[in-house]
Order: C-alpha cells, then structure tokens, then sequence
C-alpha cells in the first residue's frame, strides 16, 4: 500500500505540474492585451492635456480591443503623475503621458526629482506637437519680433513679461528667446497662462509665450496680436505669424511634445504594441477632428526616435534652467 499511495501521488503531482505549465504556457501565448489598461494623465481633468488625451486613448481601445482608462493623478508640475507611472507594475497594464515638462524640464528644474525618465521610463511613441506663440497686447505698437526688441530697446525696464509658473515651458522659452535677441523684459509671474492672457487682453501685460491652443481665440478675435510662433515651420491655424527663426533667429525651435511612456522594463513585444495601436490611433478620424480643433499636431514615431529626441532636449532645458537661475526646490 504504502508503494501504491506513493505512486498514485507521484502521479497527482505530475499531473498537476503539467496542468500548471499548460496554463502559463497558455498564458505566455494569450494575445495582449486580455484586461483594460491604465493611462495615467498628470494633468487634471478638464485640461488642454486631458481634453487632447482623452480621443487619443479611446481610439487605441478600439485597437487594442480592452478598454483604455484615463486616470488624472494632478499636482506638481505633472511629478505626482509620473512617479505614479515610474511605481506600477512593467507588465503592458499601466503607460502614462509624458512631455516636454515632465521628462525633460523637471529633470532639471528639480535637483531631487524622484524619478529619472531614460531610466525609470520606456518611450513608446510620439504623440503630439503643438507651438508656442508669442503674443502682446493688441495697442503695444509692435508688429513683429525685431520690433519688439527694438522697442524694448528704446524703453528699457518698461516691458513686461507674463510668466506661466517658474520653471513652466513658457517661461523657459521666453529665457531662451531673451538669451538670443537682447531683449530685456520685466518679469510677472502667475500662476497660470489663462491669467496673464486676461490680462493682456485688459492691457495690464505686454508680453507673454503661451500654446497656440489656448490663445488661438484671443488671437483671431483681435483681443491680441501674434507675432511669431516658436515652431519650426509656421503654424496651419496662423499661416500669416512667421516663425521665431524667420523673424531673425536662425535654428529656433520650441514644442510642447507629448509622447506615451511605459514603465522601465516593459517588454519590447509590449512596447511595439502599444506603439502600433498608437499610431493607429493618430490616424483615427476622430482623433484628427480632435486636434484640428485644439490646433495640435499628430506626430507618431518609433520608440528609438522618441528616445532621440529626450536625449537631445535634455541639455537644452538644463542649459535653460541654468541661465534663468531657477531651481524648483
């Protein structure tokens, strides 16, 4: 008996190890995605991002064939967000938005960030790129960018310069765009765009860099005027603003990108999966209607390009930081 128990066990036992490894063999071959995935959005909801975001991440559901759920984690710059993404499980079930503030501003922005993108991070793709537009109050009597540092000129200290939030992309940029020209402006920071356009629009501010989308109504109702577009090309919704490098400052180039990002040690099979079903997605109908509307463009890529192009931001951005003379802690 005791020799026929151990023989009927052994066999249990073998049975129940090869059921085992037909069920993760099954598993390794199930097609992924088999449940919904998270997309984490450090941005409120209701913002420019998660308005963008949101036909984006719908159409990729309908490529994926599993729901695509948005998950806002606000505050801080868009660090809460990101660390969110950096902390979840590699296993293709969280990606996240990621962009030129979180990975390549903050980065150097903050000397203690918690998280380093080309680390903690996987690219998969572009996503989007929409300009900034520098614009003044619709009485300054400027119609360009070399008049308006002209004018700066012959009014030093008299200029003022709405600033978006310390260390934002806008205020960067207008450091950029000081370096290059000379031009001296008197800095009013805020604590958003939308409040320095308001007022701007009341003449209480001449100055100030902010998206095209957020102030392309301001602009075609007359309420301001635009006088340059930090892209490298010029805008399809302002075809008649020159751009920063046409207005005599060769090799000026800024966008506000926008890429998915998954979390370091996402397979390679994940990642071309998602980046597949992404571009899929940027040529969905309705995500062009979308941002046709929000003045954005589609900008799919290969993971390596993505990767590329955070490599060569991320000197930029600390070189900007550092003459700015900002720190975020």
């Amino acid at each position: 008996m005791p020799a026929l128990l151990s023989f009927a066990w052994t066999r249990r036992a073998a049975v129940a190890a090869l059921a085992a490894l037909a069920t993760a063999a099954l598993a390794a071959s199930a097609p992924y995605p088999e449940r919904p995935v998270k997309f984490i959005v450090p941005y409120a909801a209701g913002s420019g991002v998660d308005v963008a975001m949101r036909p984006v991440a719908d159409a990729m559901a309908r490529e994926l064939g599993q729901a695509m759920i948005v998950d806002n984690r606000p505050s801080a710059g868009g660090i809460v967000g990101t660390q969110a993404l950096v902390s979840s499980a590699n296993d293709g079930y969280t990606v996240g938005y990621g962009n030129l503030v979180t990975l390549s501003i903050n980065p150097a922005f903050f000397s203690k960030l918690s998280y380093v993108p080309e680390k903690d991070l996987v690219p998969v793709g572009l996503i989007s790129s929409n300009a900034y537009v520098l614009i003044v109050r619709k009485d300054l009597p400027v119609r360009s960018l070399q008049e308006l540092v002209a004018y700066g000129r012959e009014h030093p200290g008299k200029l003022s310069v709405g600033t978006p939030g310390i260390g934002s992309a806008g205020h960067l940029t207008g450091e950029l765009l000081k370096t290059e020209t000379g031009l001296t402006m008197v800095q009013v920071p805020y604590k958003t765009g939308t409040q320095a356009v308001a007022d701007m629009v009341n003449g209480q501010l001449d100055v100030t860099i902010e998206n095209i989308s957020a102030v392309l109504p301001f602009v075609q109702q007359g309420r301001v005027k635009a006088i340059a577009v930090t892209s490298a090309k010029r805008a399809a919704v302002l075809p008649e603003v020159p751009t920063v490098a046409e207005s005599g400052v060769p090799g000026f180039e800024v966008v506000a990108w926008g890429a998915l990002m998954a979390p370091a040690g996402t397979s390679r099979k994940t990642v071309d999966r998602l980046n597949t079903a992404l571009r899929a997605a940027l040529a969905d109908p309705a995500v062009v209607r979308a941002n046709a509307a929000l003045s954005i463009e589609a900008l799919p890529s290969s993971p390596e390009e993505l990767s590329a192009l955070m490599q060569r931001e991320k000197p930029r951005w600390a070189e900007a930081v550092r003459r700015a003379g900002v720190k975020g802690d």
